[in-house]
């Protein structure tokens, strides 16, 4: 399976749980929220099980970067997915800049030319109005 990653703002940590699985093994879980930047900020829940991953290190409002997996599962007819998270980091002394994410599985940020307004719907309002028509 592809590895993914993706870089946000840590939003919250949620409360670790931990147990016993039906062979008595201990298990713990941990998962947390980002905040993945972009014209429209969506936030994604990741799931850390295991101690492979310290989130503890990390503080809310920091931003961070996750390389995780997906995996999906049935359960009583119904499909679910996870977002496994087995790395988190820095990404360095960079900050997002507002508007601007870095795609899914990406390795770096590319940038596009800007583009001209070629219509009149697309041209810049006088005024302060910025609705289209």
């Amino acid at each position: 399976m592809a590895s993914l990653e993706v870089e946000g703002k840590l939003v919250q940590l949620l409360e670790k749980r931990s147990g016993v699985s039906a062979n008595g093994t201990n298990w713990t879980s941990q998962d947390f929220v980002i905040e993945i930047p972009g014209q429209y900020p969506t936030n994604a829940v990741f799931n850390i099980y295991g101690d492979r991953v310290q989130i503890d290190q990390f503080q809310v409002g920091e931003y961070i970067k996750v390389s995780f997996d997906i995996r999906g599962r049935e359960y009583q007819g119904k499909w679910y997915n996870t977002l496994n998270c087995w790395k988190i980091e820095r990404p360095g002394n960079t900050t997002p800049q507002p508007g601007t994410t870095q795609p899914a599985g990406a390795t770096q940020a590319t940038t596009a030319a800007p583009t001209q307004p070629t219509g009149p719907a697309e041209q810049p309002q006088q005024g302060g109005d910025d609705l289209p028509f």
